[in-house]
């Protein structure tokens, strides 16, 4: 029967990576299994080996390249698997009927902007929902999505929901900026039809957009954890 990494040898390679600069869980793992097998093929053709000459000699067997560095290029691996996972989720939900949703509420918009004729009153109302919503959202309903491990785990995904995050706050700045050049050309209204038409879709497809990060995005990476990593599932 070979031999194989015990639970508590499994727990030091897990130590080791962290002490090297690997402080994402789900970095971790991808090392220590990489460690572990390198470690069980030696035992295949030697038992007697002790596991810290094991280790010793895995360690070794990544050439100039040092461990540290080894783990930065894992850590860039698993984050580029993890954007290609987004814009797949992102191709899923940005597609019919959310093209045909777009084009009905900017036609929409655009009909309220022409009847009202209060362009910056609709945009400031627009951005004061926006706004509340937003501070709404991280108080109340990020927490569920947040990724955490049960002993305070770290995880390279988690790292990628504040990314998310981040672009969403971006995506605020947009209702602002747009509320500030009004209270810069002292405008309250706009008449010229081609102007109101690229506000609208402008406004409809940030919202959209901001929808597909905040909720879409944020479930569909919460549901991705639960399936790699189970044993931390809530």
């Amino acid at each position: 029967m070979n031999r194989t990494i015990t639970p508590e040898e499994t727990e030091e390679l897990f130590k080791l990576c962290e002490k090297y600069g690997a402080f994402f869980y789900d970095v971790q793992i991808e090392l220590v299994d990489h460690l572990a097998s390198l470690i069980e093929e030696q035992w295949k053709k030697d038992p007697e080996i002790s596991f810290q000459q094991g280790l010793k000699n895995a360690v070794s067997s990544f050439g100039k390249s040092n461990f540290t560095k080894v783990a930065r290029e894992k850590e860039k691996e698993i984050n580029r698997k993890y954007n290609l996972l987004l814009w797949s989720y992102f191709i899923e939900f940005y597609k019919w009927p959310k093209l045909l949703i777009t084009l009905v509420f900017t036609l929409g918009l655009l009909l309220l902007f022409q009847m009202t004729n209060h362009t910056k009153t609709i945009l400031l109302i627009f951005s004061g929902l926006v706004l509340f919503g937003f501070v709404f959202y991280v108080i109340r309903i990020f927490p569920k999505f947040k990724i955490k491990g049960k002993s305070g785990e770290l995880f390279l995904l988690g790292s990628t929901q504040s990314q998310i995050m981040s672009i969403g706050v971006i995506l605020l700045q947009i209702p602002i900026l747009t509320n500030n050049i009004f209270e810069w050309n002292e405008i309250e209204s706009i008449n010229n039809v081609f102007v109101l038409a690229v506000i609208s879709f402008m406004i409809v497809f940030f919202s959209i957009m901001l929808y597909a990060n905040l909720f879409f995005l944020q479930k569909k990476i919460k549901e991705h954890f639960k399936e790699q990593f189970p044993e931390f599932a809530k």
